[in-house]
């Protein structure tokens, strides 16, 4: 369980490195454009948590723990319609989707590394559909069942061990 976590961790850290640098760029190639500066700043926002908690919960911290379990969610679920476009990944991703178009339908996986975002508003000519992160679903299991705290019974000495030493003493 225990590299579970630090992969977890690791993909989280890189995820968030990646993703704060992506928005910076997009924010000096895109300097005039109030949206795309907006969009950067949200989204640098949720890479921040991302690596935030990807080194949390490398350190074994319970806030390490919980921030995880709300970046895997966020990156568990993938958006896609004319009112908003919402996709996030962070350091490796592959997910199922689902897509209603103009021709038909559409099934299938895609995959993302490094970090990924599709964060828009209204756009009339996207398709309707959604997708879901087979990754980030496992991790949650992962992280819904680890405990990093240190239970007090585990962390001190037995009673007859305790006893056993004073006789000594004696």
């Amino acid at each position: 369980m225990k590299i579970w976590i630090k992969i977890i961790s690791i993909l989280e850290i890189v995820g968030g490195v990646f993703g704060i640098a992506f928005m910076i760029w997009l924010v000096v190639t895109n300097p005039d454009n109030i949206f795309a500066i907006f969009i950067a700043i949200l989204s640098i926002g949720i890479y921040t948590l991302s690596l935030v908690a990807g080194i949390a919960l490398w350190l074994g911290r319970k806030f390490g723990r919980t921030t995880s379990i709300i970046v895997q969610t966020i990156q568990l679920v993938k958006i896609i319609s004319p009112l908003i476009i919402f996709k996030f990944s962070f350091g490796l991703d592959v997910w199922v989707h689902f897509l209603l178009k103009a021709g038909g339908s559409d099934a299938g996986f895609n995959f993302a590394v490094l970090a990924a975002t599709e964060l828009f508003f209204d756009r009339p000519v996207a398709a309707s559909g959604f997708g879901i992160s087979i990754v980030s679903f496992v991790f949650l299991i992962i992280l819904l069942s680890y405990n990093p705290f240190i239970r007090v019974k585990e962390a001190l000495p037995n009673s007859a061990a305790i006893d056993r030493s004073s006789e000594r003493r004696i």
